[in-house]
């Protein structure tokens, strides 16, 4: 079943906030957007704004089987570990799920902070879809242009074969060429037997993007 984001998109207003122990939080890897925390300018910048007397927001901790995972906040607890603090200001909320939670930690991260890389982007667009969320909710848990959306959730849904008789799936990564191949047997498929082709799915929009963007290229080296 499709995940619906108006269910996933928590009310941190309504969130216990306690101060609770570093030592105490746990940051889950599986259900970080992030790969790695960056313990040089970001963290350093964080400590050094916490000399000065600066107050930060609330950390986000999600409590999920027993634990209280990090869903917001990974650089501001590093900052407070490299001043010596032990402790830190959270605000908590229950979870059902492992892709509410990550649903949750994107969202998040993506509208404030350190920006993601574009290897993070891409790896959190994937793990979003593989969560059943839609390609419209993924935008706006990422906030990211839709065709971007759609080129990085693309996976083998069906084959096509080309008018120079390769067979090509759709979710593959092809050469230049072989996306034109495949954009010209998708054309002699929606022509002939567009029952074949979910043209509605974000798959689909996917290979139409890449398509596009391959026949400019091949246009662009000529």
């Amino acid at each position: 079943m499709t995940k619906s984001l108006t269910t996933t998109v928590k009310n941190w207003d309504s969130a216990v906030t306690r101060v609770e122990k570093i030592s105490d939080l746990v940051l889950d890897w599986r259900l970080y957007p992030r790969k790695e925390v960056d313990h040089g300018e970001v963290v350093e910048n964080y400590a050094r704004a916490l000399r000065a007397g600066c107050v930060f927001p609330t950390v986000k901790i999600g409590l999920f089987k027993g634990k209280k995972i990090i869903v917001d906040g990974a650089h501001r607890i590093r900052a407070h570990q490299l001043e010596h603090i032990d402790s830190v200001k959270c605000s908590i909320l229950p979870f059902d799920s492992e892709a509410e939670l990550f649903a949750e930690a994107v969202r998040l991260n993506s509208s404030h902070g350190k920006g993601f890389t574009k290897v993070e982007v891409k790896d959190n667009i994937k793990r979003l879809k593989q969560y059943k969320f839609t390609a419209k909710d993924i935008q706006a848990l990422t906030h990211v242009p839709a065709c971007e959306v759609y080129r990085e959730a693309a996976a083998p849904i069906l084959t096509l074969m080309t008018p120079s008789g390769r067979t090509i799936g759709i979710g593959a990564k092809p050469d230049p060429q072989n996306l034109i191949d495949l954009k010209n047997a998708l054309r002699l498929c929606l022509r002939w037997n567009p029952r074949k082709v979910p043209i509605d799915n974000a798959e689909t929009m996917a290979l139409i993007v890449r398509c596009h963007l391959a026949m400019g290229k091949a246009m662009s080296n000529a």
